[in-house]
């Protein structure tokens, strides 16, 4: 049972540890999806199918923060539209190197490396652009500072092999040239989810709290 941000009839947001899948997809191994449908089936009445959960994005395993679940398929659908459309707006945070300039946009190219796991940067066939607005928010010890990210387009490990490519991996990402921090973990979090609500049409800013262990170096 993880930290629930809100929920109502047709939503589920939870602050997802880092460590954790957000789907398993068909094998079983623990997901935030699955722990979050087991914890809503204890709830019901006894013998009741297990009820519908899906998440609507995806975090990555080592990455914590706010992970949005849709309660029905209709609900579901709508919201896809939305990060399809890009009318959603994300915010993380991230402990990384410093950087001479403290704001600004970064515009990439990137493409899926040829075994699929990591995001690289070049005019490859299939390139996509990628756009993330970036704000140092602080300096701290030893080189490092914290910084706000708001990605303009949703491309797979976008935030981490952008500011791995002007010399600032994540901290912990070792899969982009940081050094190692803890296993399965790595200092991105995604703070804040604004989107639409698919049943009352309301704009809906959905927040996760950073980690107790953000500044934990």
């Amino acid at each position: 049972m993880f930290p629930i941000c809100y929920e109502d009839k047709c939503l589920l947001a939870i602050n997802k540890p880092a460590g954790l899948s957000t789907e398993s997809g068909g094998s079983a191994h623990p997901s935030a999806e699955n722990e979050m449908r087991a914890w809503l089936h204890a709830q019901m009445a006894p013998r009741r199918e297990p009820p519908y959960l899906r998440a609507v994005h995806r975090l990555d395993r080592v990455t914590s923060g706010l992970l949005l679940l849709a309660k029905r398929k209709t609900a579901l659908s709508a919201l896809m539209l939305q990060f399809e459309a890009h009318q959603t707006r994300k915010t993380y945070r991230a402990i990384a190197p410093t950087h001479p300039e403290k704001s600004g946009l970064l515009k990439h190219l990137l493409y899926r490396s040829a075994d699929g796991r990591r995001a690289l940067i070049g005019s490859a066939s299939g390139a996509q652009e990628a756009l993330l607005e970036y704000r140092i928010i602080e300096e701290l010890p030893g080189g490092l500072a914290d910084w706000e990210l708001r990605p303009r387009t949703g491309r797979f490990h976008q935030i981490r092999a952008q500011l791995a490519h002007i010399g600032c991996p994540i901290l912990g990402d070792t899969d982009y040239g940081a050094a190692a921090w803890q296993a399965f973990q790595i200092k991105l979090h995604a703070l804040c989810l604004e989107c639409v609500h698919p049943d009352t049409g309301n704009a809906l800013v959905l927040d996760a709290p950073l980690p107790d262990n953000w500044r934990a170096i």
